[in-house]
């Protein structure tokens, strides 16, 4: 695995070797924590610095970032998935953006959004669904989440 620091993420780039190691391990029991769900089959994990507990072999970066991104080396698309939930989390006024926009979709299809990420296993918790709302939002095709977000 490598690890590096830019802005104050860490950036964990994984890849085929590391699947069954220890070290991965550890990030997805903290991703289960974080999310409150089966992280079993994400390719890319995130959460705050304040989930890793003491014991974990992070925590000696908790003085250096205050997020934590992980992602397949190579795996571009993630990447930019995960950065986008730093963002989300360390940028006040990227966050104040993606409420307003969330704001303007009509509650029909801010049902139709969260009935979709429900679907794909993520915790009915709607700043964690708004948060998966805006990665998506901003790394997929326009028409992700169908033609009723398409317009926006």
């Amino acid at each position: 695995m490598k690890f590096n620091i830019i802005d104050r993420v860490l950036h964990i780039i994984y890849n085929q070797k590391d699947i069954k190691s220890q070290e991965l391990q550890n990030i997805r029991e903290i991703a289960h924590i974080y999310e409150n769900t089966d992280v079993s089959t994400f390719i890319g994990y995130n959460f705050s610095i304040k989930f890793v507990p003491s014991t974990s072999f992070l925590y000696k970066y908790n003085k250096h970032v205050d997020y934590i991104i992980v992602y397949r080396d190579g795996d571009v698309k993630t990447k930019e998935h995960e950065l986008c939930h730093a963002r989300f989390y360390m940028d006040k006024d990227y966050k104040e953006s993606i409420y307003l926009l969330w704001n303007s979709i009509k509650d029909t299809s801010k049902q139709y959004i969260l009935d979709m990420l429900l679907r794909m296993k993520y915790r009915n918790d709607i700043d964690i669904l708004i948060d998966e709302f805006q990665a998506y939002y901003y790394t997929e095709k326009p028409n992700f989440f169908g033609k009723i977000v398409s317009s926006i």
